[in-house]
């Protein structure tokens, strides 16, 4: 059976999620953003968890500060994202810490990723499941959700609260397009596990915020 351990990230409390198999004792990381991930990492290590992959579904730093610690212990772990966010990535870190410390000498950057997502079509198999990737522009260009047994991880793409646009990289245009793409090809009654707040019904969700 598929469950979800959900963590609060210490860089402006976004949310990550462990996605386990109790049977196979298989897991994936979403959106670790703890610059260590020690819960993380002592979460899968006391229930003795295979970490298979590492997905981040977008480039802003608060969905992807621990990256690089769970990279580090558990080096097998394959790192998964689109095409543009590993395009980006590095070039948001430095703005989010400029901004939060104060600090232009402090340095993250994560390695290029594993497995590129460039379309919609691709999938992978984890165990008896499929992965399906989403590409979902908009908040960022490289911003994507997944769709893993019926669950659906939407980053910063579908929040329970107004959607959030930096006036730098994000495009309201493209997640107005994004977000009509979700409605109409994921199932209504698919619960929605987003990158900030609490976990919501994709027919509940209001998407019609003043923008």
């Amino acid at each position: 059976m598929i469950k979800v351990q959900r963590f609060i990230n210490q860089l402006m409390n976004s949310n990550c999620y462990v996605v386990y198999n109790e049977d196979t004792k298989q897991c994936l990381v979403i959106d670790p953003a703890s610059e260590k991930s020690l819960e993380e990492i002592k979460f899968i290590e006391e229930h003795n968890f295979i970490l298979d992959y590492i997905i981040i579904t977008h480039e802003h730093t608060d969905h992807n500060w621990g990256v690089n610690s769970l990279r580090e212990r558990f080096s097998t772990a394959k790192l998964i994202c689109s095409e543009a966010c590993n395009k980006y990535v590095k070039k948001t870190s430095r703005a989010y810490f400029l901004f939060y410390y104060d600090d232009p000498h402090y340095i993250y950057e994560i390695d290029p990723a594993d497995i590129l997502v460039r379309n919609n079509e691709e999938k992978i198999t984890w165990g008896k499941s499929q992965i399906q990737f989403i590409l979902t522009p908009g908040h960022s260009p490289g911003s994507m959700c997944i769709n893993i047994a019926g669950m659906l991880f939407t980053g910063d793409t579908i929040m329970p609260f107004k959607p959030y646009f930096n006036g730098r990289d994000s495009n309201v245009t493209e997640w107005c397009v994004s977000v009509n793409y979700i409605k109409s090809h994921i199932n209504e009654d698919t619960l929605l596990y987003p990158g900030h707040g609490d976990l919501l019904m994709l027919k509940n969700y209001n998407d019609s915020f003043d923008k």
